[in-house]
């Protein structure tokens, strides 16, 4: 089976995040199983090659790269790159289907005719529909291009169950052209033999870990404040990633005197992640709004105890009481509460890192979630027929 993907970004070329790391493995999983993969994607900024992808040229608009250009770019070159990508799949060699990441699918529906391989839209964590009010209202162009997608695609994938009412409410489709297909994480890469990395932690200190982009959804404000509650101090917290809030942050490490308790890495390496993931004793992840959450699953792959928000696909991930605790979004005093009770008994913590690892295991390993997905090819394109 040819399948084209398309996509702006991919791990490593792109960064670090939930989506790259997803579109890298679902193409190394549909490689593997038997698939003849292409990738649509935007240049790497190194101008590196690779094999097997296609770079589409990306702006047209010079927005300045600095925040609070980001959502322009994303309202305009970012869906005129779709139609670049489309229209470049089109005149070459006709895969066998479609897969495109939320607005990456504008272009292909717009040009894609009845003929035309038909289109898997994968919304992802669909933010551009839980921003604050003004911030939701200035992504109005990029949520009316994925809509259109949607109307247009053969079916829409609900990375979580928890998230099957999200895409029904927001992308206005029906039930019946929903999929569940839940986001995976891939275990190989998890698994690999890493070269050592010395991270500077002494070797008594407690260690809790979050990663992600600094940005205000992301809640690490509100995990600051979580922290400087909690009465007896003997943690590190180490934060990795990097964003607009960082400033924002340090500032609240200092107000609420967590200086010595708090370390903020920037982005990392994949084996420092890997070290820092094996190191710590417990990943807290505060979101206010989330999709499927990379991380979440990354942290149980690690065999770590999970302390999160009840949003997005993450009690799709965490169990409450059993591979970690949920909590409600923004609220500092229930976060400071499940800290100190997750940190009350370190074999709990043993424990639910364990069951957090065979739930990955068992329900969200990219070798199994990539016979799903191929199914559901097969069957889109039995029904075309």
């Amino acid at each position: 089976m040819k399948v084209a993907l398309l996509s702006r970004a991919v791990f490593p070329l792109h960064g670090y995040g939930g989506l790259e790391r997803h579109v890298a493995a679902l193409e190394k999983y549909l490689r593997l199983a038997g698939c003849d993969v292409t990738l649509y994607t935007t240049p790497a900024p190194t101008g590196a090659e690779r094999e097997g992808t296609r770079f589409v040229p990306y702006r047209v608009i010079p927005w300045p790269r600095r925040k609070g250009f980001t959502i322009l770019d994303r309202d305009t070159n970012y869906l005129l790159w779709s139609v670049r990508a489309a229209r470049r799949l089109l005149a070459g060699p006709r895969p066998d289907i479609v897969q495109a990441d939320g607005g990456a699918g504008f272009g292909y529906a717009l040009l894609a005719e009845r003929s035309s391989p038909p289109l898997i839209l994968h919304p992802h964590g669909m933010e551009e529909f839980h921003a604050p009010p003004a911030k939701r209202a200035l992504y109005f162009p990029l949520r009316s291009a994925i809509r259109f997608a949607a109307r247009h695609a053969a079916r829409v994938v609900a990375p979580d169950l928890s998230m099957s009412e999200d895409v029904l409410s927001n992308l206005g489709v029906g039930a019946g052209k929903v999929a569940l297909v839940p986001n995976a994480i891939d275990l190989e890469q998890i698994d690999r033999e890493v070269r050592p990395v010395d991270l500077g932690i002494p070797p008594e200190a407690r260690v809790i870990l979050s990663v992600g982009r600094l940005e205000p959804n992301k809640g690490f404000a509100i995990l600051v404040r979580a922290l400087a509650r909690i009465p007896k101090k003997d943690f590190l917290w180490i934060l990795a990633g990097e964003g607009p809030e960082r400033g924002r942050l340090q500032v609240e490490i200092e107000q609420e005197r967590l200086a010595p308790h708090a370390r903020l890495v920037g982005r990392v390496s994949d084996d420092e992640l890997d070290a820092l993931y094996e190191r710590a004793q417990l990943f807290v992840h505060p979101t206010l709004y989330e999709g499927s959450s990379q991380v979440t699953l990354e942290a149980m792959a690690h065999r770590k105890a999970v302390v999160a928000t009840r949003v997005g696909g993450i009690p799709d991930k965490i169990v409450d009481g059993v591979n970690g605790l949920l909590v409600s979004p923004g609220e500092v005093d229930v976060l400071a509460d499940a800290l100190v009770t997750a940190f009350s008994r370190g074999d709990r913590l043993v424990s639910w890192g364990a069951k957090g690892r065979a739930l990955v295991e068992e329900r969200f390993a990219w070798s199994r979630r990539v016979k799903e997905l191929v199914r559901l090819y097969e069957e889109v394109l039995r029904s075309k027929s």
